[in-house]
C-alpha cells in the first residue's frame, strides 16, 4: 500500500519528521537548527505545504547568529541530525579501502621527513606559567 507523501507541517509532525535549517552565509556563519514545527504552524498554519512554500519560508527565516536570510533545508527525523544536508558536504565521494591505505602511506612518508614536535624545547619557556 503506497504511503501518502509528507508535504504539510502537520504531516511532518505526525510522522515525527523534522526540518533542519542551515545558514547559507557559508563564509561567515555555520549555524544550523531544527525548526520548531509548532512555532511555524502558529505563523503559517498546520496545512502549510513545505515543498510549495519552501522559497517563501526561506525568505522569512533569519539566522539567529548572523542575521542572514534564505537558509538551506534538510529533512530528517526529529531529534536526529540529517546525514546529508543539501550542499553541506556536497562533493564528498566515498573512498575505497585501497585509496585510504594509499593516502595513509603517503601521509606517513611525508611525516617521516619532518622533525617531531616534542612540546618544550630545551631552555625554552613553557606557556601558561
Amino acid at each position: 500500500m503506497p504511503t501518502r507523501p509528507i508535504r504539510t507541517l502537520q504531516d511532518f509532525h505526525d510522522t515525527q519528521r523534522a526540518i533542519h535549517a542551515y545558514c547559507s552565509h557559508y563564509w561567515v556563519c555555520s549555524h544550523d537548527a531544527q525548526l520548531a514545527l509548532d512555532l511555524l504552524a502558529i505563523h503559517l498554519g498546520w496545512s502549510f505545504d513545505f515543498y510549495a512554500g519552501r522559497d517563501y519560508l526561506a525568505g522569512r527565516l533569519r539566522c539567529s547568529i548572523c542575521g542572514w536570510y534564505h537558509p538551506t533545508f534538510a529533512l530528517g527525523h526529529a531529534g536526529k541530525r540529517p546525514e546529508f544536508s543539501g550542499t553541506h558536504g556536497a562533493g564528498t565521494v566515498p573512498v575505497s579501502a585501497e585509496e585510504l591505505i594509499a593516502l595513509q602511506r603517503a601521509r606517513e612518508a611525508n611525516m617521516a621527513r619532518e622533525m617531531p614536535w616534542v612540546g618544550k624545547r630545551k631552555g625554552g619557556r613553557k606557556f601558561g606559567r
